[in-house]
This record gives C-alpha cells, sequence and structure tokens, in this order.
C-alpha cells in the first residue's frame, strides 16, 4: 500500500512538473544565467598556505645560560598543545594583522577606506575573510591566505610567520625590560654595598685590626704571659691594641660579617643581571617552519560550478514548492466550492 502511495505520489510530482514545465525552465535558467554571470563578475582569488610548528616556550637563559645539570629542557623540541594555542592566539592578534595591512597596504587592494572611522573593524571582516589559521592533528598550524594577486597571497602567508616572533618579543620585552630593571638596580646596590664596606674595613685596618678574632685572642693570651712575667713594657703595648680592638673591634666584626653576606650574594645577583640582559637582547624563534607558501597560480576561489549549480538548483526547486503549494491552493478552493454547492 505504501509502495502504491509513493508511486501514486511520484507521478503526480511528475506531472506537476511536466504541467509547469515552461515557467519552471524560465526560472531555472534565469538562475542559471544570472549565477553564471556573477561567477564571471567577482575576482578570482588565490591561496597561499605556510605550515608551522610551535616551538617550545623557554626564556632563553633559562634555556641556554643557566646550569641545570640533568633537567636541561631540549630547546629543538616541538611545542606541544599548549604551546600550540600560545602561537595561535599571538597569529589571531590585531597586531599581526595591523601590521600585514601596513606593508603590504592591505587598505587599498582590499579597498578599506583607512581614514573610516570603522576602518579597523571592516579589516577584521576582510582579514576573517582572507586569512585563516587551522591546528592540525599534527599539532602544526596551518596559515591559509586569499588575495586577489597569487604572489602577495604567499608572500603575505610567509609574512605572517615572521610577524609572529615580533609580536611574541615585543610582549616579552615588556616583562623583560622590567625584570632587568629591578635586577640592574639590585645589582648596583649590592655593588654598592660592598665598595662602601670595603672602605670602611680599609679605615679600620688602617689603626691597625686585620682579624679581630684571631688577633683578640693572640693578644689576650700574650698579655696573660706578659702579667706572669710582670713585663709592664710588654703589657702596656699589649694593652694599647686590646684597647683598639676593644674600641673598633665590634665595628670592624659587623662590618665583616656584612661584607662577607654581600659577597655570596653578589654571584647570584650578578648571575640574575646576567640572565635578565639576556632575555632582553636575545630571543628564539616561535615556531618552526615546516613549509613556506609559494605562488600558486591556480586560482582557489570563487568554484564557478559551485555559484552556478546551487542557486540553479535552489531556484528549480524553489519554483517546484511554490507551484506545488499553488496547486495545493487550488485544490482546496475547489473542495470548499463544491462542498458550498452541495449544501
Amino acid at each position: 500500500m505504501n509502495k502504491e502511495n509513493t508511486n501514486n505520489d511520484s507521478i503526480k510530482l511528475l506531472s506537476i512538473i511536466y504541467k509547469w514545465r515552461k515557467p519552471l525552465l524560465i526560472v531555472t535558467l534565469l538562475a542559471a544565467i544570472i549565477s553564471t554571470t556573477i561567477s564571471f563578475i567577482i575576482s578570482p582569488q588565490y591561496l597561499g598556505t605556510a605550515i608551522v610548528f610551535p616551538a617550545r616556550t623557554f626564556s632563553v637563559s633559562k634555556l641556554l645560560i643557566e646550569l641545570n645539570v640533568g633537567s636541561q629542557e631540549d630547546y629543538m623540541q616541538y611545542g606541544d598543545e599548549d604551546d600550540c594555542e600560545k602561537l595561535l592566539q599571538i597569529l589571531n592578534s590585531a597586531d599581526i594583522r595591523t601590521m600585514a595591512a601596513n606593508e603590504y597596504d592591505l587598505w587599498k587592494h582590499w579597498r578599506i577606506n583607512k581614514e573610516d572611522v570603522n576602518a579597523n573593524y571592516y579589516l577584521k571582516l576582510k582579514w576573517e575573510e582572507m586569512v585563516s589559521f587551522l591546528r592540525t592533528d599534527y599539532v602544526s598550524i596551518k596559515i591559509n591566505v586569499y588575495d586577489y594577486e597569487s604572489e602577495r597571497a604567499a608572500k603575505l602567508a610567509n609574512s605572517i610567520v615572521s610577524y609572529a616572533d615580533s609580536v611574541k618579543n615585543k610582549m616579552t620585552r615588556v616583562v623583560a625590560k622590567e625584570a632587568l630593571m629591578i635586577i640592574e638596580e639590585e645589582y648596583a646596590t649590592t655593588l654598592s654595598n660592598i665598595e662602601s664596606l670595603e672602605d670602611s674595613l680599609q679605615t679600620i685596618r688602617e689603626l691597625g685590626i686585620l682579624d679581630y678574632k684571631s688577633e683578640m685572642e693572640a693578644y689576650s693570651k700574650a698579655m696573660a704571659k706578659a702579667v706572669a712575667k710582670g713585663d709592664e713594657s710588654a703589657k702596656t703595648k699589649l694593652q694599647s691594641k686590646l684597647d683598639i680592638l676593644s674600641k673598633y673591634g665590634m665595628a670592624y666584626q659587623d662590618l665583616f660579617e656584612k661584607l662577607k653576606k654581600y659577597r655570596y650574594k653578589y654571584p647570584v645577583i650578578k648571575g640574575k643581571y646576567d640572565e635578565a640582559r639576556v632575555n632582553l637582547e636575545r630571543h628564539l624563534p616561535s615556531k618552526f617552519v615546516v613549509e613556506k607558501a609559494v605562488r600558486n597560480e591556480k586560482k582557489a576561489r570563487p568554484m564557478r560550478s559551485l555559484i552556478i549549480l546551487v542557486p540553479t538548483i535552489s531556484a528549480f526547486l524553489l519554483a517546484l514548492l511554490y507551484l506545488l503549494f499553488s496547486d495545493k491552493i487550488v485544490d482546496i478552493k475547489k473542495k470548499i466550492v463544491e462542498q458550498y454547492k452541495n449544501q
């Protein structure tokens, strides 16, 4: 029964199509002509594709300078998913978009009025249409760039790859510069304190104190012997030395302990200073380039076949639905009139 109904519906549909063949043909032909015309009006676009792997994210000093035997990271290793996400965020940044627009004058090529108050908004819309960043299953990133010139599409894709390092270095430089200023100030303070303490100790040494603890012990023993022998001359000389030690000894010891602390601190702060300076002045690439974009003379879009087929088929189906609906309305009206006459 269902099969018979299906066959009847198919026959009915075909009969309607045959009945309205002329309007359907006209609509379909018009859609085909219009879509064909549009497909040839649309400017062809060419595709430039570059593929990169993210690099591991480390500071230069930690990776190359600081001694960390046994757990040193490998800067030649590809980045993981987290590094891939970070690189994607950089590639999608407004800085890269602006750098590309200025270098290649995309304002002119993409017909965007740079003086317009909404120029950046229109640039963003066009950029999203022409540029895409796709994360692959291999944790790499594919950069697709469309443009109306094949050579510019390839150059722009390769430039975006190089912009990534510039943007990353610009971001990290702010932190590295601030860190260097803090460490540089502490380093200078440490050197100044060491110099000041050494000068103060030298002043006390000129009074005859070279090593407070050992001298105090030696002079105390010598005084005890002089007292035992009753040597007044030796006692007078030793007492003079002991008086100097008693007067300046604690100051000497305090300065000596402070100087020792700063001397222990100096190599540490010097190492930190060197690391901070390297982090500011040197940078590692943020990616490994797997494939550079090359000029491709074969247009990537528009696909004229799709532009013609999709509207043509859609016009035919919409016209058919409209005719089916119209026939149904006519049938309903006939039934209503027949019922009214029968009453």
